[in-house]
């Protein structure tokens, strides 16, 4: 067909037309995606993000996908969003708003062990590039401590650095001594599974036994003095948690841990210290669970030295139910002295409330036992330091009083020694500004 000059026709427009059809109707044509990965979020978990905006496998349209990006800028949480299809995978870029996430917080605590204690906490991610830092300041009237930690997931490919340090003071009126202790450690930490990870570390303590409380045992003016050393760590810790159907309360979950400490390396102080703890929690039944615990230590001197009172283990209060904090174990007249050796067990039969003074908690029934025993200097045997079993029995109560939360038990000690310093009633709870 010729073309007449000045005649116009339609071809051009039909053309474009049916271009920007196509266009569009591949714009409506859906992939399937068997799979959604959440890429660059850092500090908001990834199940958050999928879920805020409905992202999850199935057939997917550019529309849907910007939609979604729609969707998660709207949260104001984000500078930036992308969503993407990569083979069978549906990837959904992000890129925080607030990268350096913190708090600060003024904080009150009750216990029967230290007291009412202030607190003062500070934490940043990001403190330094890809580093998360925190700094807490305890103090009551008879124990006083200051700790920061900084920890950098990832610093050498798969391996993370961690660097804590700790000051802390105590002159407690029943220990007989002042205790001051300065410690700082580097530490490397390599996740080996899911909820399991090794940590190995290299630090230097000093520990400071002074200022005995006249009349004190004799044994603590044997053992005053400074002793200031470079010492390792190994550490091994494992945790799992499923939840219940019900109640978290219900969940069903286990954690153990191992601590070798290796003290006083390169002098003739030569302190090896081993602590190992266990937790499970079985659900049972519908908002009843079975709670089991085990902690237990050796602090062993080596060659001809003693350990110190620093050095070893007081036992009671919240760690053993029924018996005042530092209660327990080889005495020396009116004062206990610590143990090498220590182990505590513990079974706990626990059910959810559904209203207990207008609020939810948790009653328990439990049962603790266990010892302190074993010193390297018994002042010629005129201290008692064989194992002797103590056990105890009570009732737990756990509640969330408006924000504060707060945990008493009442215990009955069953088996225990003459001199013991039993304890019927404990109590904790804090409260932060």
């Amino acid at each position: 067909m010729a073309l007449t000059p000045g005649r116009r026709y339609a071809v051009p427009a039909v053309f474009f037309a049916l271009a920007a059809a196509s266009i569009f109707v591949g714009s409506l044509e859906a992939r399937p995606y068997s799979a959604v990965e959440i890429r660059g979020s850092e500090f908001i978990p990834s199940n958050d993000i999928a879920a805020a905006c409905e992202v999850t496998p199935g057939a997917w349209t550019s529309t849907d996908m910007t939609a979604v990006e729609d969707c998660l800028m709207s949260s104001g949480q984000f500078s930036r969003v992308a969503v993407k299809g990569e083979g069978p995978t549906l990837v959904v870029e992000v890129e925080e708003l607030n990268n350096r996430p913190g708090r600060v917080e003024l904080g009150l605590a009750y216990d029967s062990r230290d007291g009412v204690v202030g607190n003062v906490y500070f934490e940043r991610y990001n403190l330094f590039p890809g580093t998360f830092g925190s700094i807490e300041l305890r103090f009551a009237e008879e124990v006083q401590s200051l700790q920061t930690a900084l920890y950098h997931a990832k610093a050498f490919g798969s391996v993370d650095f961690g660097l804590d340090t700790l000051i802390r003071r105590s002159d407690y009126s029943d220990q007989g001594f002042t205790s001051t202790r300065t410690q700082i450690e580097p530490y490397l930490a390599l996740p080996f599974t899911e909820g399991g990870r090794v940590e190995l570390g290299i630090g230097y303590r000093r520990d400071e036994m002074s200022d005995l409380t006249p009349g004190s045992s004799a044994l603590f003016a044997t053992e005053e003095g400074v002793v200031d050393a470079p010492y390792a760590r190994l550490g091994l810790s494992y945790s799992s948690k499923t939840e219940g159907p019900a109640a978290p309360g219900t969940a069903t979950g286990i954690s153990l841990s191992l601590d070798q400490y290796f003290w006083g390396l390169g002098t003739d102080e030569r302190t090896y210290e081993t602590r190992v703890e266990a937790d499970a929690r079985f659900a049972i039944a519908d908002r009843t669970s079975l709670l089991l615990g085990f902690q237990g230590g050796i602090v062993k001197a080596q060659g001809d030295q003693s350990t110190r009172a620093v050095d070893r283990f007081f036992l009671g209060g919240a760690d053993f139910r029924g018996f005042a904090p530092r209660g327990l174990g080889p005495k020396d007249g009116d004062w206990f002295t610590g143990a090498n050796k220590y182990y505590v067990t513990s079974i706990e039969l626990q059910r959810e409330l559904d209203q207990f003074l207008g609020t939810s908690g948790r009653v328990g029934l439990f049962a603790d036992a266990g010892s302190a025993w074993g010193l390297d200097n018994t002042l010629g045997g005129s201290i008692d330091d064989s194992k002797k079993i103590r056990s105890s029995v009570g009732l737990s109560l756990t509640l969330d009083l408006g924000e504060i939360p707060v945990s008493l038990f009442v215990a009955k000690p069953l088996d225990y020694e003459t001199g013991d310093d039993r304890q019927s009633f404990g109590i904790s709870f804090s409260t932060s500004f």
